[in-house]
């Protein structure tokens, strides 16, 4: 089966389990990362070893037409930016690989949330590509639990590592998989990408409710405002105290860390530095 292969390095392992089982992924495309929040330099190093093409040009009605005429069968996306053209009249079929378990977490970035509303649970969920965002029918879905203190690099690495297991068992008996393919069931529940007061870090929150919001943002960061200055967080550690300091004053430093008092607890800041410019929109 002829495969177009569109995505970055979020699921690079997707693509390098493809071509392990010898599947005829004969095109590859991504899109421009910044190589500092996004990546595709694996995808790229991969398609380089597998003498494989690898275009960013969006993956369009008039691509599509050049994949039909190459008798391509099938279009996956996984962690692709673009929204691939209406395939129903095509011969093409196409599906997605989707980091939540569909219909909840449709949206680009579903992990933070996950975590952000304390779910229980999470996976992946292989669907057939349509018109709407992540509606399509389930290929496959597989899940894992979330542990109280899930991060979003521990949570990325569970789905990254599903996702290639996932993949290669939907394509293996694609036909089956597709045939038996299921509607979503229930409320969807649509993520939108978080803005920047999802991300800040307000000290009259709770400990509880700082930690989750640090776990869920990870190496991406978060905001907070301390020292009459404002600076993204990369890590901290939280803890309940009770204390008569003014909420968001830094009542102690180390040589790196600073600690600022919270609602209900103390926040020792471990990774920060100045907020740069437009870092709201680096996801």
């Amino acid at each position: 089966m002829k495969i177009a292969y569109c995505g970055y390095d979020f699921f690079y392992a997707c693509l390098n389990e493809l071509l392990a089982g010898q599947h005829d992924v004969y095109r590859v495309f991504t899109f421009p990362c910044d190589n500092q929040f996004n990546f595709n330099q694996y995808v790229r190093e991969i398609c380089k070893k597998h003498h494989l093409p690898l275009s960013e040009q969006r993956l369009d009605i008039s691509v599509v037409k050049e994949l039909e005429n190459e008798r391509c069968e099938l279009i996956i996306t996984a962690g692709y930016r673009y929204k691939v053209p209406d395939l129903s009249k095509s011969a093409i079929r196409g599906i997605n690989v989707h980091p939540s378990l569909l219909p909840c977490g449709r949206g680009i970035w579903p992990l933070p949330w996950t975590i952000l509303t304390s779910q229980q649970q999470s996976g992946i969920t292989i669907h057939k590509l349509s018109q709407e965002y992540d509606a399509g029918d389930i290929l496959l879905q597989q899940s894992f639990p979330l542990m109280p203190d899930e991060t979003l690099e521990s949570l990325s690495a569970k789905a990254q590592l599903l996702a290639k297991e996932s993949l290669v068992k939907v394509v293996t008996d694609f036909d089956y998989y597709w045939a038996d393919a299921q509607p979503q069931i229930g409320d969807a529940v649509e993520w939108g990408v978080p803005d920047k007061a999802r991300r800040t870090l307000d000290w009259n929150l709770s400990i509880e409710n700082l930690d989750r919001i640090s776990r869920a943002f990870g190496k991406f960061g978060c905001f907070a405002t301390f020292n009459d200055n404002n600076w993204i967080v990369f890590k901290l550690n939280a803890w309940k105290q009770s204390h008569t300091y003014a909420i968001g004053s830094v009542v102690h430093k180390t040589n790196t860390e600073m600690i600022v008092a919270a609602r209900d607890g103390l926040v020792s800041l471990l990774y920060f530095e100045p907020e740069p410019d437009n870092v709201a929109n680096k996801t």
